[in-house]
C-alpha cells in the first residue's frame, strides 16, 4: 500500500524574492541558515548584511547577465545547468540559473565578522574624517552613508593605506589640491568622507597595466566598488557632493559608476575628478557621463611622469567636446596643447637622464628607480641636470606621500 504521508519530511525549498512578480528566486536548505543569519542582521541594522541580502534578492530583476552588478562574468556549466557566483562584499553566492528563467541559489558562504573587519579598518568601508588641531581623525561610518551636507566631499582612496587613521591624513592635501574640493581651507574645516580600500597596494599604474587600462575588470576591487556605489546611490539626493579619487581610488569609482549606469541610476547633481589617476581616465569618464555627474573645467590631474593616468587623454578630451555644451573647442584646444606639453616634458626629461647615465628607453623599468634616487637627490642637492630642475617633479611623482608631507610644513 502506498504510504502518502512518506513525502511529508521532504522540504520544499524556500521562495526568497519574486513570489509575487519578477523572476521567482528560491534558496536550497544548505544554503538556507546563513542567508537568515544575514536577513536577521539586516533587520538589525547591519547595513552590510542588508546590501548582501538585497544583491541576491535583485536576482528578481533579470540582470543576471549585467556582469559589472553583482555576477562574476562566465557560466559555468555542471551536468547541464548554468551556474553563476555572485560577487558580493564579504560573501560568495552559488546561482543556478533554472529553465523558467528563474534562479536558485545553491550555496551561500559569508564571513559574519565582516562589519568587526570593516570597523577595524581591515576591509573596505566608509569612514569620517576631522582634523583637530594638525591632526587628522578618523572614525567608521556603520551606516555607510556620506554626511547628509551640501557639497560634501568624499575622497575614494587607492588601496596602498596602510591603515585607515594614515589614509585620512594621506588623502587631505590631495583632496586640498582638486578643484572642485574647495581647497585646503576649506577641507581643513569642514573634513570630508572617505571610501577605504585596505590590503590590495597600489591599484593600477604599469605595475598592474591590464587592470589599469580596463578598470571594470579588475575582480580585485569589485566588492569594494560594490560598496561604494552603494554609498553613492544613498548620496543622490543631497546637492553638490563631491567625489574624488585619488591614484589606484580611480578604478575603485569608475566600477562604482559603472554599476550605477548599468541600473539606470543618475546623479546629476553631483560632481566628480580624479587625482592622479592610475587608471584609465577614458573608462572613470564613460562611466562618469553614463550618470551625468558634473565635471569641472579638469576632469583629472595626472603628473607628467603619470604614464597611466596621461593614457587616453585624447579620447577624454574629444568625449567631453562632444558631450558637454561649455566644453568649447577653444577649451580642447587648450587642453590638446597641454598634454603635448605634458607628453614632451616627460619625454625629453626621461630621454636626457637616460642618454645621461646610457641607459636604454626600452627598458622603462630600469629608469624609474633611478629617477626616484635621483629625484630625490635632486630635490635636496638643489642640483639642475639638462637644464631643467626636476628634482622636486620627480620625488611627487614617484613618491608622493614624502612629498605631500614635505609640503604640508610649508
Amino acid at each position: 500500500m502506498l504510504d502518502t504521508n512518506s513525502h511529508k519530511h521532504i522540504r520544499r525549498e524556500l521562495i526568497i524574492a519574486g513570489q509575487n512578480s519578477g523572476k521567482p528566486v528560491s534558496i536550497t536548505p544548505i544554503a538556507e541558515p546563513i542567508y537568515h543569519e544575514m536577513v536577521k542582521l539586516a533587520r538589525g541594522g547591519n547595513y552590510w548584511a542588508g546590501l548582501c541580502v538585497n544583491g541576491v534578492h535583485s536576482l528578481v530583476n533579470g540582470r543576471l547577465h549585467q556582469s559589472n552588478i553583482f555576477v562574476k562574468p562566465g557560466a559555468v556549466l555542471k551536468d547541464g545547468r548554468e551556474e553563476f557566483v555572485m560577487i558580493l562584499p564579504g560573501c560568495k553566492v552559488t546561482v543556478e540559473k533554472l529553465a523558467n528563467d528563474g534562479f536558485k541559489v545553491l550555496y551561500f558562504k559569508a564571513d559574519l565578522n565582516y562589519f568587526e573587519l570593516q570597523k577595524l579598518g581591515d576591509e573596505p568601508g566608509l569612514y569620517r574624517a576631522e582634523k583637530a588641531g594638525h591632526k587628522w581623525t578618523a572614525e567608521f561610518v556603520k551606516s555607510g552613508k556620506a554626511l547628509a551636507k551640501d557639497n560634501r566631499l568624499v575622497a575614494i582612496g587607492d588601496g596602498n593605506h596602510k591603515r585607515y587613521k594614515l589614509a585620512a591624513r594621506d588623502i587631505a592635501p590631495r583632496l586640498a589640491d582638486s578643484p572642485i574640493s574647495g581647497g585646503a581651507t576649506f577641507v581643513d574645516t569642514v573634513g570630508f568622507d572617505f571610501h577605504y580600500t585596505p590590503k590590495l597596494g597600489s591599484l593600477g599604474g604599469l605595475k598592474n597595466y591590464k587592470k589599469a587600462i580596463n578598470p571594470n575588470s579588475n575582480t580585485d576591487v569589485h566588492a569594494s566598488a560594490l560598496l561604494l556605489a552603494k554609498t553613492m546611490y544613498d548620496a543622490r539626493k543631497i546637492n553638490g557632493v563631491r567625489w574624488v579619487s585619488e591614484f589606484g581610488g580611480s578604478a575603485v569609482l569608475t566600477q562604482a559608476m559603472t554599476i550605477l549606469a548599468a541600473q539606470g541610476i543618475k546623479l546629476d547633481k553631483h560632481y566628480v575628478f580624479l587625482y592622479r589617476p592610475t587608471s584609465a581616465p577614458n573608462k572613470a569618464l564613460e562611466a562618469a557621463q553614463a550618470v551625468g555627474l558634473k565635471l569641472d573645467r579638469k576632469f583629472s590631474n595626472p603628473h607628467m611622469f603619470d604614464v597611466i593616468g596621461n593614457q587616453g587623454q585624447l579620447s577624454v578630451i574629444l568625449k567631453r567636446l562632444k558631450h558637454e555644451k561649455d566644453y568649447t573647442a577653444f577649451k580642447a584646444s587648450a587642453d590638446l596643447i597641454s598634454q603635448g606639453k605634458s607628453i614632451q616634458g616627460l619625454g625629453t626629461t626621461v630621454a636626457t637622464v637616460a642618454g645621461g647615465v646610457g641607459l636604454s628607453m626600452a627598458a622603462p623599468a630600469a629608469i624609474l628607480p633611478y629617477l626616484t634616487a635621483l629625484g630625490a637627490t635632486a630635490a635636496l642637492a638643489g642640483k639642475v641636470i639638462g637644464g631643467a630642475v626636476i628634482g622636486a617633479n620627480v620625488v611627487e611623482a614617484n613618491l608622493p606621500a614624502f612629498y605631500d608631507r614635505v609640503k604640508s610644513k610649508f
